[in-house]
């Protein structure tokens, strides 16, 4: 039973991460479009929740799938698919949102004014962007990998383990 309830809680946060990429990659084009003024502005009302509540979700998140690949650490498929949604998990926060987002967010964060908005603008929103972009790519495949090592699980552990 307690194998089952952690899938679900580790499902669940994961779907959670999933929306919040999904909805960055469904805005990604047209805010592709949008001038200096426009962007910024965004960045600076329409994304606090995400990163005050996505971040403890993402944490979360990972925490769960690592936990959750030592709990099926009898079923050989089903931890090797969990092991590699996990990886995908921390790869889309430790390499995209640690490495990139969070640098560019506290770049933008400094551009309070028209006269703070530097010339190369444009390079640092695609960066926050593409970023956003990697991690739902990423995010998408951990949540696949998860469900998939919950199909392929078996009750029992697997005969081919000693």
């Amino acid at each position: 039973m307690l194998l089952k309830v952690w899938f679900l809680i580790t499902l669940m946060l994961t779907a959670l991460l999933l929306g919040t990429s999904f909805a960055h990659a469904l805005e990604m084009p047209a805010k592709l479009q949008y001038d200096a003024m426009q962007w910024t502005f965004l960045q600076h009302t329409l994304y606090r929740e995400f990163a005050l509540i996505g971040g403890p979700i993402d944490v979360a998140a990972i925490f769960t799938s690592v936990v959750l690949a030592y709990l099926v650490r009898g079923h050989r498929l089903s931890l090797l698919l969990t092991v590699a949604g996990a990886s995908c998990l921390m790869v889309a926060f430790f390499g995209s949102w640690i490495l990139v987002t969070h640098p560019v967010n506290a770049e933008t964060a400094t551009w309070m004014t028209v006269r703070a908005i530097p010339s190369n603008w444009t390079h640092v929103r695609d960066l926050w962007e593409y970023s956003h972009l990697a991690r739902f790519v990423l995010q998408f495949l951990g949540m696949t990998l998860l469900t998939s090592a919950l199909i392929v699980l078996k009750e029992g552990p697997d005969p081919r383990r000693g």
